[in-house]
């Protein structure tokens, strides 16, 4: 399906009038809703995800060998810290099997924050630095970088989950911090988003009019979990529901728009070696 500029005004409304709609008919919207199926459609939402962000490490890894972009490696970097940990807040969510500790409101949701917060940081590096042709293969290093960090993360939630500041109480909410932490996210997904409408304007891409539709959907997701009241609500589902639809949307910029450009300009390296175009919508 192709993104065009009234797409992109009617899927955000959409987005948002589903919010105000859920929220509106609440308690007739909770007599059809179950959450004892929650931990499973959590899984498959998050799963949803976690694969996007393995496409992206390895579309980059894989095509770095060409390009040695910059950015590139930097956004291969990002999803693997970003998979990694989307993982780890999947495998201990509440009602989860037992992994390394009991499953957790508290380790799964520092694991989420932790998540979006390396995401939010990593991809606004990624629009405003200058995309460069590196000279060496730094492949191994930002791998190694990847798996250090998401194990000192790790680590920390996992054996001192009692130790860390409260994010989230079951039945009453979020914390004051949680929420903090949640409107700084939302607001580097803010800057995201303009700065990438300022590039559609110029470049008029369909792949960064995608991308700036991702930053829409993941920063409703932000504002979302500052509202539920338990993890197995309509609000958490809600949110769940909104990241799987942004992830869908890097996919579709990142992944499908950019493959046949990728391909044109692998031929005209081997021909002209000219300079790469990859990540121009970037």
């Amino acid at each position: 399906m192709k993104i065009t500029e009234g797409r992109f005004l009617i899927f955000s409304v959409l987005a948002i009038v589903l919010l105000m709609m859920i929220h509106v008919f609440q308690a007739q919207i909770a007599v059809f809703y179950n959450p004892a199926n929650y931990v499973g459609f959590h899984t498959l939402l998050e799963s949803f995800s976690i694969a996007i962000s393995a496409a992206i490490l390895l579309y980059g890894l894989k095509s770095f060998e060409k390009n040695q972009s910059s950015r590139m490696l930097l956004l291969s970097f990002t999803f693997f810290i970003v998979g990694t940990l989307d993982l780890l807040h999947t495998l201990s969510f509440k009602g989860m099997p037992y992994f390394f500790t009991e499953s957790s409101v508290a380790k799964a949701t520092w694991f989420w924050v932790s998540a979006r917060t390396f995401q939010s940081l990593f991809i606004l590096a990624t629009l405003f630095i200058p995309e460069r042709k590196l000279s060496r293969d730094y492949r191994p290093l930002t791998l190694l970088a990847g798996i250090i960090i998401a194990l000192t993360v790790s680590f920390l939630v996992i054996y001192y989950e009692k130790n860390l500041p409260i994010l989230m109480v079951e039945g009453k909410g979020t914390t004051l911090l949680k929420n903090g932490i949640e409107y700084g996210i939302s607001f580097i997904l803010f800057v995201s988003l303009i700065r990438t409408l300022y590039q559609y304007h110029l470049e008029k891409s369909e792949a960064i009019l995608a991308l700036a539709l991702a930053f829409v959907y993941l920063l409703l997701t932000e504002l979302v979990f500052t509202i539920y009241q338990s993890v197995f609500d309509l609000d958490n589902f809600l949110g769940h529901i909104f990241k799987t639809l942004g992830f869908y949307f890097i996919l579709k910029s990142f992944y499908f728009s950019n493959w046949k450009i990728a391909e044109e300009e692998y031929d005209e390296e081997d021909k002209d070696e000219e300079e790469p175009k990859m990540m121009r919508w970037i």
